[in-house]
């Protein structure tokens, strides 16, 4: 499972608008609902007036944090003043998390959710619409109708991977993913949770998403 999980993170994170990076489209939403949360930024754009989901910089924090903690423990001495035998691999993981991040910060502010009348999709953070999906073809945009389930991973409270499986993706269309965790029918996708994941969440129950229990 833990292996899935990494292998999931880094397929999300290098393919953003793969299957394995799902999105969701921008919603001019009136429900009461909605009004909780901070509200929307409302654009226009080809795909009509959306709403586009405030972006989170958490995730990116986090792994500059791992990074930052490597670098550290990669400096460890012993009594003599010579580095560690642990220092070599500390460096790199030091380096891969600050890269991560930086990549992380990129994707962050360069891509955004949101919420349209009757789907969901990735956009640019202009509004623009992305390129057709890399790996299943087609427009990176859902309708709810479609969805079969979404999950947060590891949790909403603690989020890495917004998941969510639809089956508007014809069948001899759809690709095998690392990672699932539900066993309907349908095409899976994740993403790095690199948005506002409670306006997400809201966003789905707002618009009737179905959600497996």
């Amino acid at each position: 499972m833990m292996r899935s999980f990494v292998s999931a993170c880094l397929l999300a994170i290098l393919t953003p608008n793969s299957s394995a990076f799902v999105v969701l489209p921008l919603v001019t939403s009136t429900s009461s609902a909605m009004s909780n949360l901070t509200p929307l930024t409302k654009t226009s754009s080809a795909l009509g007036m959306v709403e586009l989901v405030d972006p989170s910089y958490n995730l990116a924090l986090g792994a500059f944090g791992v990074g930052l903690a490597a670098g550290f423990l990669e400096d460890l001495r012993d009594k003599e003043g010579e580095k560690l035998l642990t220092a070599k691999p500390f460096g790199a993981f030091s380096l891969l998390f600050t890269a991560f991040s930086l990549f992380l910060v990129f994707q962050t502010t360069t891509l955004r959710f949101g919420f349209d009348d009757d789907s969901f999709s990735l956009v640019k953070s202009n509004g623009a619409s992305m390129e057709e999906n890399v790996v299943v073809g087609g427009e990176n945009k859902w309708a709810y109708s479609s969805f079969k389930n979404y999950d947060f991973l590891p949790s909403a409270d603690f989020p890495i991977l917004v998941y969510f499986r639809e089956d508007q993706t014809s069948a001899e269309n759809r690709e095998e993913v690392p990672l699932v965790v539900d066993n309907l029918e349908g095409q899976v996708h994740f993403f790095p949770a690199i948005s506002n994941v409670q306006q997400l969440k809201k966003g789905f129950e707002v618009h009737g998403c179905a959600r497996a229990e």
